[in-house]
C-alpha cells in the first residue's frame, strides 16, 4: 500500500464490508460508520484496528469536495464486479439505478440549502426546488417534498461475467458528486464502459446538475441472467443494509439517535418516499446536531466519533429491498460498501457484486 496515513475513521461501519477482494482494487482497510458509539478505526501498529458497526457510507455533505492529506478528487464512486479468475460466475448482471437527492437541509420549505456552504459563506442557498425547474425531484406538486423522490435512470448498467471484458469497473467523477452524463463540469475519473449515469431526456438540465452535486443512487433494480442461455434467473430491488434504523435493528444497542425523521414543514409529520412497486417507506437523515456543524476529525487521533452527514435514507425492510440475495446454492449478489485503503470512507463506493463467497 505504501505510506498509509493514519486517519481518524469516524465517519458515516459495517461488519459486512468485504474483507477480501479478488480484484485490483485496494483492500478495505478503513471504515466509516453512522454509528457514533462504534465507528471503527484504522491506524499504524500497535494501534488495534477494527471494523465499526453498521452502517458504512461514502455520503457526507461536509466532504463532498475535500482535499485530504494532499489528495483530491475524492468523490464517492460506484463499483461493480461480476466474478474474477478465481471465482468465475455463470451469470450476467443488468442494473437499473434509482437516483435522488442525498441530503436533507432539515427544512422542507422548497428551498434546498447546503449546511456546509452556509457555515463557510453565510449563504447556504443551492436551489429553489419549487420554481418549476425540478418536476421530478420536487414531486408530486400537490404534495411536494424536498427529498425521497426517486428517478429511475432509463439506461441500465450491464456487468458481464468474467472473463468477458468489463466484468469489474468503477464509475466516478473528479468534480461532481454523482457521475451524471451531460452535467455541467462533468469530468469522468476513469475510462470505463460508463462515464456516468445516463438520464437521457427524462430530467431537466437543472435537475441533472443538482443531482450531479447533491445526488446519490438509493436502489438498484437488479436483473441476473444465465450468461449462456440469456434466461432471466433473478429480478430484485436492492438496498444496502442499515442496522441502526428501525427496520434493521435487532438489538437495543443498534439504535443510533443520529438518525432523525424527515418531516414536513410543520416538523410534525414523518415523510415517506416511494419505492416503485413496493409502496411508501419512512425517510430518515443523519443529523447529530453537533455544535457548529462539526466535520469529521482527520487528525491522527482515533475513535473521535463525530458525524453529521445529513445523508437521506429509506428505512426499508430487507424483505422489500434486500442487500444480499442467494441466486443458487453457490452464487449470490450483494449490495454493500467498499472502503479504500488510504482514504477510507471519504472515497468509498456503493458496491454491487456477484460472487460465490
Amino acid at each position: 500500500m505504501g505510506g498509509v496515513i493514519a486517519l481518524s475513521l469516524t465517519a458515516c461501519s459495517s461488519d459486512s464490508v468485504f474483507e477480501e477482494q479478488n480484484t485490483d482494487e485496494e483492500l478495505p482497510m478503513t471504515t466509516n460508520s453512522f454509528n457514533n458509539n462504534n465507528s471503527g478505526q484504522y491506524g499504524p501498529n500497535p494501534t488495534p484496528n477494527f471494523y465499526g458497526k453498521n452502517y458504512i457510507s461514502p455520503w457526507d455533505i461536509w466532504y463532498r469536495k475535500s482535499i485530504v492529506n494532499g489528495q483530491q478528487d475524492l468523490q464517492p464512486f460506484y463499483y461493480f464486479t461480476n466474478g474474477n479468475m478465481e471465482d468465475v460466475t455463470p451469470y450476467d448482471i443488468r442494473a437499473f439505478a434509482y437516483a435522488g437527492l442525498a441530503y436533507f437541509d432539515s427544512d422542507n420549505d422548497g428551498t434546498y440549502n447546503d449546511p456546509k456552504k452556509l457555515q463557510d459563506t453565510g449563504n447556504g442557498f443551492v436551489a429553489a426546488l419549487n420554481n418549476g425547474n425540478y418536476p421530478n425531484l420536487y414531486a408530486p406538486l400537490s404534495n411536494p417534498q424536498e427529498v425521497g423522490n426517486l428517478i429511475r435512470i432509463p439506461v441500465p448498467i450491464d456487468v458481464p461475467a468474467y472473463p468477458n471484458p468489463n466484468s469489474s469497473f468503477r464509475i466516478e467523477d473528479k468534480i461532481n458528486h454523482l457521475p451524471v452524463i451531460g452535467a455541467t463540469n462533468a469530468a469522468p475519473k476513469y475510462t470505463t464502459p460508463y462515464s456516468g449515469f445516463n438520464f437521457g431526456g427524462t430530467i431537466t438540465p437543472q435537475e441533472r446538475d443538482l443531482l450531479a452535486n447533491y445526488g446519490k443512487i438509493f436502489f438498484y433494480e437488479v436483473h441476473v441472467y444465465n450468461k449462456v442461455t440469456g434466461a432471466l434467473v433473478l429480478s430484485t430491488m436492492m438496498h444496502p443494509k442499515i442496522q441502526t434504523l428501525p427496520n434493521g435493528i435487532t438489538l437495543p444497542s443498534d439504535v443510533d439517535p443520529g438518525w432523525k425523521p424527515v418531516t414536513d414543514l410543520s416538523g410534525t409529520n414523518h415523510l415517506t418516499g416511494n419505492v416503485p412497486g413496493f409502496g411508501n417507506f419512512p425517510l430518515y437523515y443523519f443529523n447529530a446536531n453537533i455544535s457548529g456543524g462539526t466535520q469529521w476529525d482527520f487528525s491522527a487521533s482515533y475513535n473521535v466519533n463525530k458525524c453529521d452527514s445529513r445523508e437521506v435514507v429509506f428505512d426499508v425492510p430487507a424483505a422489500v429491498a434486500p442487500y444480499e440475495v442467494q441466486i443458487d446454492p453457490v452464487f449470490k449478489v450483494t449490495l454493500d460498501f467498499f472502503a479504500t485503503g488510504h482514504t477510507g470512507w471519504v472515497n468509498s463506493a456503493l458496491y454491487l457484486n456477484l460472487h460465490s463467497k
